[in-house]
């Protein structure tokens, strides 16, 4: 549910008719469920005709929150987050779907997920290059994302401190 947070106001107010209103920080474009369980599915569209840097996927820091809230409260088997690439062209005035790719984030080895420092923290991936050999636990892969996370955060802050912050000390006045 933490992914899937509107507010009390906007989830009491919920229904068929009233929907929710698509916001640009929204983690899925469909939501599954089935006996209990969560199926968090997000498409993403890529036009074939332009090079692009790969999307915008998840927070990398909403994904660390994540994992750590799975491991404080042991839940691990409630949900999965699916993506879909659907490529195309634009021919003759018609799109054209040249492919369509499906993956798993939780099956991505998490020390293989680039974590865009620069773009708001934000994970990306085209889905079609995304690694889907991982082949341990949720727990095993929330602790391992986390140490992924941790060890890239501490990283760019040491370049941020050394590019940032010394050259200009010697400026302060105490």
């Amino acid at each position: 549910m933490f992914l899937l947070s509107r507010g009390k106001n906007a989830t009491d107010q919920w229904s068929i008719e009233t929907p929710f209103e698509e916001k640009q920080n929204d983690t899925a474009d469909i939501l599954v469920v089935d006996n209990d369980k969560f199926e968090i599915i997000d498409i993403k569209t890529r036009n074939l005709s332009k090079a692009a840097q790969s999307p915008n996927i998840i927070s990398a820091y909403k994904l660390a929150q994540l994992c750590a809230k799975m491991i404080d409260n042991e839940d691990y088997d409630v949900f999965t987050i699916s993506y879909f690439e659907v490529d195309w062209e634009l021919v003759n005035d018609k799109l054209i779907c040249r492919d369509a790719y499906h993956a798993n984030l939780f099956k991505a080895t998490p020390a293989s997920l680039y974590i865009n420092w620069a773009a708001a923290m934000q994970v990306q991936f085209h889905v079609c290059d995304l690694d889907q050999t991982f082949q341990g636990s949720m727990k095993e892969w929330a602790k391992l994302y986390l140490k992924h996370f941790v060890t890239q955060a501490r990283r760019r802050s040491e370049e941020m401190i050394k590019k940032f912050v010394k050259p200009f000390e010697k400026y302060i006045e105490d």
